[in-house]
């Protein structure tokens, strides 16, 4: 590390040292390096030396490059350089769309996160409110069911304090991993902590924080006799914090009867981990009620449906990607926090990848902006691959003059822009429509929910999946009752549209509902609304048979030595019966012929195969499928086949694989062999991957040494070449000690890293681990 200057008595001094830190930015970065921290001691103090962000003295250089008469923040500053780096095209209106989005997104989801968890807050409270008033000699305990979803719960437990401040002020959420001081002087500390008029004002110093404080505190607050506020201490995660500090804390709870404690628990997984955890003496002091909370999958749902799904949001995602987002949310935490951070970085992606995204806004905003854009402004959107597409469809002089003239270029793109957002709005109309139909169909073959619907209808050609053609077959099936409910349901979504193209479907849904409405009530009964199958009908008929026939005894039933005995033989059945052949005629009396057998189980298949008649709500119904089929093959199109989809629609699938799935091993192998690619030090830059300069940190040296080695690695010989790179001397030169010490380290951070390990055939050997090369 660089040595700081010493440090006078003076403030001057002080001042001038502390900002000559603050300038040197590497002590900030060597740690990384080396893989540690090092907190660093004033000499006569023994004090750790308090060093402020390197950040923070940049603030007004940075206010300073910003554009005259913008007023952005840091966050809005370095997105807009991040825009500009790739492109200067609008880039002020660009972080506005981008910002715009986001806001809506996000209050989106907490709102959903409010609405989700109301009903299990209310009950929290309504818990709370009713263990004030009853005085008991347990603590009163509730366990609240968070769910495997860890990053969301700091959020929603803060939406739980914010409910609990409507009846006490005297709330502490505390962390895991403490000890029983720490969490006493934590839980007191909070507890005695007010604000008043945005000032806080803290009742009892952590040094003095202890149980017989806090009560002293609260008998001079509140007086006894009358109503007093509950002390509610909050765990947020109970499995770090269960241990024997928690039983004990609840033990001393126990003793201090005069305060009225209440304790929340989050548990992640099962009511049975808090009496895995505690003892039987802790339990049997708490009088727990479980509340449990909605489960994750279920708000991924709702925020899919409020942000994705919905068509007032005018970026949207490809197939590809929004199956990527879902499977990484399902095949990980269950987080929707990083679900939202997933789509927003997506978001950025997109506004940075493509400079035609300013256009991604409401469509009024979009063609005010489309009209004040230069013809060199103009060249982004002719280059998008869609749009250079649909000129070469075109006739020459048409196609040209949208390659040149910008007011005609303008007038088109407007036009595409509009069909582009009434598509979406008719597509996710459609969708929507067509989940109503299929959501309670057997075996589901659509999906359970919306988004796997939505998913299916964005990988395109719908109609003609074998899933599609499944969920058809079971929609011909289904009875009056349950045609008009679903009919019901999509009219109620397709006509708030008010779009031409529907008008045929729909006036033929409300033709179908008059024609079952004059049906009559017989064929109310799911009897009536179904085709009796053959084997059915076969089967009554068989039942309506006269009692006096015999039952038919085929001939592969009998025994192999009477399969030659004619079928006139002698039975055991009643006198004057007759045998019945599946021809229904009965045979003379012979050995058995395979013709007239064969004849026989053909005349059988063709009465099997013979469909019945229609009845008149069959036609209904197979007319208004015909129409709804008809309708979805030509208008569930996705809005990735449209012209000027790359303005609203992000489809780079690559790119954010490798930027939210990690690969660290692939990572740690690049900044050993390349450092400058994450230093970015012109000093470390390299033209061959193979080449090894001395500048390069130690680690690096070694790493790129070991890459050359076969299976086992002499050290000696190791350290040699080492030296010789590091110190550019020669092989000859014998090591001195500060480099072997150096070369030492490198050896036990590459072990420590996982690339080495001691070997036990040779002593003075290594093993390498990995293989593969640079």
């Amino acid at each position: 590390m660089p040595v700081k200057a010493k440090r006078d008595k003076s403030e001057s001094d002080q001042d001038d040292s502390e900002n000559e830190v603050v300038g040197t930015a590497g002590q900030w970065a060597q740690g990384l390096s080396k893989g540690v921290f090092a907190h660093k001691r004033s000499a006569g103090t023994g004090v750790k030396r308090s060093i402020k962000s390197p950040g923070k003295k940049t603030i007004r250089k940075r206010q300073k490059l910003l554009p005259t008469g913008t007023t952005c923040g840091d966050s809005d500053f370095y997105l807009a350089q991040c825009f500009a780096s790739r492109s200067e095209v609008r880039v002020l209106d660009r972080v506005a769309s981008h910002n715009d989005i986001l806001k809506e997104a996000e209050q989106a989801v907490d709102l959903l996160q409010k609405e989700v968890f109301a009903g299990v807050f209310d009950s929290i409270v309504q818990f709370v409110t009713d263990a004030t008033k009853h005085a008991s000699d347990t603590i009163p305990t509730a366990v609240l069911l968070t769910g495997v979803n860890m990053p969301d719960h700091t959020k929603v437990f803060s939406f739980l304090i914010s409910k609990l401040e409507a009846v006490t002020p005297h709330v502490s959420l505390v962390g895991p991993g403490l000890s029983l001081r720490a969490l006493v002087q934590q839980m007191v500390v909070d507890l005695t902590t007010q604000e008043d008029d945005g000032i806080t004002i803290q009742g009892v110093k952590k040094t003095e924080a202890s149980l017989s404080t806090l009560e002293q505190w609260y008998n001079n607050q509140y007086q006894a006799g009358r109503s007093r506020p509950p002390l509610i201490l909050i765990l947020q995660d109970f499995e770090g914090s269960a241990g024997p500090a928690l039983q004990d804390l609840i033990t001393l709870l126990r003793r201090y009867s005069g305060l009225p404690f209440l304790l929340v628990f989050g548990v992640a997984t099962t009511i049975t981990t808090v009496h895995r955890a505690l003892s039987q003496a802790a339990t049997a002091r708490l009088t727990i009620h479980t509340f449990g909370s909605p489960p994750a999958t279920k708000h991924l749902d709702q925020v899919i449906d409020r942000i994705i799904i919905n068509p007032d949001t005018p970026f949207k995602l490809s197939h590809k990607v929004f199956q990527f987002l879902v499977e990484n949310f399902l095949f990980h935490d269950f987080a929707v926090l990083h679900f939202m951070e997933g789509f927003k970085f997506i978001l950025g992606e997109h506004f940075y990848r493509t400079p035609a995204s300013v256009l991604c806004c409401d469509l009024s905003t979009g063609l005010s902006r489309l009209g004040s854009m230069t013809n060199s402004e103009l060249d982004c959107v002719r280059r998008l691959p869609s749009f250079r597409e649909m000129v070469e469809k075109m006739e020459c002089d048409e196609g040209v003059n949208l390659l040149v003239d910008s007011e005609s270029c303008k007038e088109k793109v407007g036009d595409l822009m509009t069909e582009f957002v009434s598509h979406t709005r008719l597509f996710t109309g459609l969708v929507r429509a067509l989940f109503h139909l299929v959501k309670d169909l057997p075996r589901k073959p659509l999906g359970k929910v919306l988004r796997d619907l939505y998913e299916l209808s964005m990988k395109g050609e719908l109609t003609s999946t074998q899933q599609f053609k499944e969920a058809w077959q079971f929609l011909k099936l289904i009875s009056r009752l349950d045609l008009e409910q679903k009919i019901d349901l999509v009219l109620a979504e397709l006509q708030p549209l008010d779009d031409q193209k529907l008008e045929p479907l729909i006036s033929k849904m409300l033709d179908t509902k008059t024609k079952l409405a004059d049906l009559g009530e017989d064929y109310n009964s799911t009897a009536n609304s179904t085709v009796s199958s053959p084997a059915i009908s076969s089967l009554s008929a068989k039942l309506a048979a006269p009692q006096g026939v015999a039952p038919l005894i085929l001939p592969s039933s009998l025994p192999h030595s009477n399969l030659s005995t004619p079928l006139t033989s002698t039975l055991n059945t009643p006198c004057g019966s007759s045998v019945s052949s599946p021809a229904g005629k009965v045979p003379t009396a012979g050995k058995l012929d395979r013709f007239k057998l064969q004849q026989s189980l053909l005349a059988a298949m063709r009465d099997k195969n013979k469909v019945a008649p229609m009845r008149p709500f069959d036609i209904v119904r197979n007319d208004f499928l015909t129409s709804l089929h008809t309708i979805l093959t030509d208008l569930l199109l996705p809005p990735i086949t449209l012209p000027l989809h790359e303005i609203y629609l992000f489809s780079a699938t690559g790119a954010i694989r490798r930027h939210l799935v990690g690969a660290p091993r692939a990572a740690l192998h690049t900044a050993l062999t390349d450092p400058w690619e994450y230093l970015e030090n012109s000093a470390l830059k390299i033209q061959d991957p193979g080449e090894i300069p001395a500048t390069l940190p130690d680690i690096c040296i070694g790493y790129k040494l070991h890459l050359e080695c076969p299976k086992l690695i002499n050290l000696f010989d190791w350290l040699v070449c080492w030296n010789t790179i590091a110190t550019s001397s020669g092989e000859s030169d014998t090591p001195d000690p500060v480099h072997q010490a150096r070369f030492a380290r490198v050896v036990q951070e590459l072990q420590h890293l996982g690339f080495i390990k001691t070997s036990t055939r040779k002593t003075d050997h290594v093993a390498r681990l990995t293989f593969g090369g640079s």
